[in-house]
């Protein structure tokens, strides 16, 4: 799991930068180990502390959480939003919750796609890649 330092080091400049956030250390190692050939991956498992990193660092992509106690992954959208860089950032949430009702409320809050838990790497993978493409 990367930070601003090692990122300037890594030789890997020109990979997008994906921020995790998820109050599961497993479920963060399990994104990491999956993602970092392709990406830079940055995880944050205090969502409170957001705001404060996204001083320091400008993700491609979000992959979000839903059911956090701290903040849920639908309050922190208002708080990535709020930064004039982030306006069209593409969000993936992850979710134990199979609804439409659910997916309804995330795209309407501006989440591009959800991913349902338990992960599988290669439709996570297929839709990080969407995404970001998509971005560029």
């Amino acid at each position: 799991m990367e930070n601003e330092k090692t990122k300037k080091n890594s030789g890997d400049e020109n990979k997008p930068v994906i921020l995790a956030i998820d109050d599961s250390p497993d479920i963060l190692r399990t994104l990491h180990l999956l993602l970092k050939d392709g990406y830079k991956v940055h995880t944050l498992s205090e969502p409170g502390k957001l705001k404060d990193l996204l001083n320091d660092l400008t993700p491609d992509l979000f992959i979000l959480d839903y059911s956090m106690p701290e903040l849920t992954g639908f309050e922190l959208m208002p708080i990535i939003r709020s930064f004039p860089e982030h306006k069209n950032t593409p969000v993936i949430y992850l979710t134990s919750i199979r609804s439409a009702d659910f997916y309804n409320l995330a795209t309407r809050l501006g989440a591009c796609d959800y991913i349902i838990k338990p992960i599988n790497a290669e439709k996570l993978i297929d839709k990080i890649e969407t995404h970001i493409r998509k971005g560029d």
